[in-house]
């Protein structure tokens, strides 16, 4: 059995790690040799197939076919409709995995215990869904690690990075920037900055209008005719993209099948910059707000770090070469140290401290002295950045005579204005009747190594309480029953 697995579940490249016996790690290749699986899947409707990876994003149907799940594994009503069997993402993303699974333990043996990589941004639900689609494809999670965390300890391992580090992590659909501490085998997490819709895949679409609207100019007609052409000229864009990333001008030709019309592209690198600059420069807008919310200046950074394809741009090497006054450090394989990193952390004799990704609370009626007003807000109770695991608890009034019932909904964010946070979950408490307000509630939230969030509520009158991890509501959201009956189904498909 393999032992210190790692998982990258990126949202277009996924891949798998493991530990060497010399105590390096390796990526294993798939079935078809390659070192990373598109994470792409498509339901074949003639045979009872579910294929993954490079065939299934060449499978030719772009109504069966399920590109970049990975963002939308926070939403708990996001379902697929395939031939009247809805799918949720923790589902598409499972089948992925037991690829991975399946290809990868022909080579290094069976495989039960891993660890998979998370954007550092991902929230309660995301990281939970993962872990469904873990245990779908038949694997326990032995722990969840933030992306930029599993890099840190592969730049740790490979290059001997030390002292304080800027992880820049521009992948395919997310951007992560954190700040980190490494010295020897210890790192300790500062703090972590994030965009879920930011990445290659963005960048790729900005090219593909590009590509409209030049095939409009020359030939006054549209270049797409349905669904499947737009998906092949979108993949003609990802080719120029990466190509401008070595070369200063790119020429392609497209045509629309049925027109028959024809459009020759002239793109430069200094254009496709141009077409992306927006984006970049937001880029480093949250490398600035991660170094504000720790107090640091760019010249406090010893190393910064490269990780994700989207970092091949020269745009993105120059731009934070300029920012922090010194060159970014590229390992060369920029796709694959987060599952490098990942095995590494799996078998970790170190100690990581990971921290809070977001600010925990509840809504609470906050009375204001200077004004004489009460009005709701977002109290928190565990502030973003909190090293973890940790337990916070805060005492809370009751604000009405005779209640009955306590709610306690649950936030996510660091906003006071309750419009600008997330209520995740709601805990209720049975009270006894006939009590004056002013009561005593303690409410204490639990944050775990996975950074999944719990709640406890006490009635210190009268002793009642009453606990519960965050749970989620939606048509997208598996209940237990329906985890163990879907992984039962799941491990009988045919994955290709």
């Amino acid at each position: 059995m393999a032992q210190f697995v790692g998982i990258d579940l990126g949202t277009t490249l996924s891949g798998l790690a493991y530990l060497k016996s010399d105590g390096n790690p390796e990526i294993v290749p798939n079935a078809d040799g390659e070192r990373l699986t598109p994470s792409v899947v498509y339901f074949d409707a003639h045979e009872d197939v579910k294929l993954v990876g490079s065939a299934a994003r060449d499978g030719g149907d772009p109504d069966r076919t399920i590109f970049q799940i990975k963002r939308h594994m926070d939403d708990p009503e996001h379902l697929i409709d395939i031939d009247g069997k809805k799918w949720t993402p923790s589902e598409i993303s499972a089948l992925i995995l037991a690829k991975l699974k399946r290809d990868c333990s022909r080579i290094i043996g069976d495989i039960d215990e891993v660890v998979i990589t998370v954007p550092a941004n991902f929230n309660e639900l995301a990281r939970k869904s993962t872990i469904a689609a873990a245990e779908m494809a038949g694997m326990k999670v032995k722990r969840l690690v933030n992306e930029p965390t599993a890099a840190a300890v592969y730049y740790a391992h490979n290059q001997g990075v030390q002292g304080r580090v800027l992880v820049y992590d521009l992948g395919g659909g997310t951007l992560d920037v954190t700040v980190l501490e490494v010295s020897g085998d210890n790192i300790k997490i500062l703090t972590s900055e994030g965009a879920r819709h930011l990445g290659g895949g963005n960048f790729d679409e900005i090219l593909l209008t590009a590509y409209e609207e030049q095939y409009r100019k020359q030939t006054g007609a549209e270049l797409f005719s349905d669904e499947r052409h737009r998906r092949r000229v979108l993949q003609a864009a990802e080719d120029a993209k990466k190509m401008l990333s070595k070369l200063q001008r790119v020429n392609d030709t497209i045509a629309n099948d049925k027109d028959g019309g024809i459009a020759r592209i002239d793109l430069t690198r200094e254009g496709f910059e141009k077409m992306v600059r927006r984006m970049l420069t937001r880029t480093i807008m949250l490398v600035e707000q991660a170094l504000d919310s720790v107090k640091l200046k760019p010249s406090d950074i010893d190393h910064v770090v490269l990780v994700g394809g989207s970092t091949r741009l020269p745009k993105v090497k120059t731009m934070l070469e300029k920012y922090f006054a010194k060159a970014p450090k590229s390992c060369g394989n920029v796709d694959e140290c987060v599952a490098l990193g990942a095995a590494l952390f799996a078998r970790k004799s170190g100690r990581i401290q990971e921290v809070c990704n977001a600010s925990y609370g509840t809504l609470a009626m906050i009375y204001n002295a200077a004004t004489g007003e009460e009005k709701l807000q977002n109290s928190v109770v565990i502030p973003k950045n909190t090293p973890i695991p940790c337990s916070r608890t805060q005492m809370y009034l009751t604000s009405e005579d005779n209640e009955k019932l306590i709610e306690v909904d649950i936030t996510q964010g660091e906003d006071e204005d309750p419009k600008f946070v997330d209520v995740i979950g709601r805990l209720t408490l049975d009270v006894p009747p006939n009590r004056p307000k002013g009561c005593e509630i303690a409410v204490t939230f639990s944050y775990d190594e996975n950074q999944r969030v719990r709640a406890l509520v006490v009635d210190k009158q009268s002793g009642r309480s009453r606990e519960l991890a965050v749970n989620y509501k939606g048509a997208g959201v598996l209940s237990e029953e329906e985890l163990k009956r879907r992984t039962h189904h799941l491990r009988a498909m045919r994955i290709e």
